[in-house]
């Protein structure tokens, strides 16, 4: 009974890996079909290639000569493994697209930013529903650790505010390939998703102030 037990959840389990496997590949032609559209004015996808079952790479070919080497990193759901499903579901945690490319010349700095939001009552008994709120917008600002920061990083801060509809989570300069790289919900790039005519430009604009700021 152990035995016969022990070999029904080993095909259970294959049985759920491969079905969902399966699932990811279908989910990455959807996306292939996004990007296409939404990068299609801009350049195409050359190459596409997966680095795990649910992630998977794509080198893109752009007319800009701003890029070099550029590509798309998708991160889906890892379905096949329940455990980790489950996780990213409860942290609320989403499906992502990572642009990765090298500039003309090689950044003097190391920079890692991410965007964090948060949200808070002022008493207690507040609804939580936001449209009873009276929000109010301010300006960013940086906490440093260094005397010597250069305020040149303000012109990356307000190029991620402009970039507030593709939500840019996390956005990366460094010194070594790829020198940018910037992480966006993948559901942005669905139809209807009202900031996809503006993804490619956003990506130039934060790619423009890492070439310009000197740290």
């Amino acid at each position: 009974m152990v035995t016969l037990g022990l070999l029904t959840g080993v095909a259970v389990a294959v049985a759920w890996y491969c079905y969902f496997a399966r699932s990811n590949r279908r989910r990455a032609t959807e996306v292939m079909r996004w990007v296409e559209r939404v990068f299609g004015s801009h350049g195409r996808a050359a190459e596409m290639a997966w680095e795990s079952a649910s992630q998977f790479r794509v080198r893109m070919e752009l007319v800009t000569s701003m890029f070099h080497q550029a590509s798309l990193v998708v991160q889906l759901f890892p379905r096949q493994h329940p455990l980790s499903w489950l996780v990213k579901r409860i942290r609320h945690q989403a499906e992502t697209l990572t642009f990765q490319a090298d500039l003309d010349s090689a950044p003097s700095f190391n920079l890692e930013v991410h965007n964090y939001r948060w949200y808070g009552r002022s008493r207690r008994r507040l609804s939580s529903e936001p449209h009873s709120w009276d929000l109010h917008q301010t300006s960013p600002f940086v906490f440093t650790t260094r005397n010597d920061w250069q305020r040149e990083i303000t012109s990356m801060m307000n190029a991620l505010v402009a970039s507030r509809e593709c939500d840019c989570s996390c956005v990366s300069i460094r010194r070594s390939s790829p020198h940018f790289s910037a992480t966006v919900p993948l559901e942005i790039m669905a139809p209807g998703a009202q900031s996809q005519p503006e993804i490619f430009d956003v990506l130039r604009e934060l790619a423009t102030g890492a070439s310009t700021a000197r740290f």
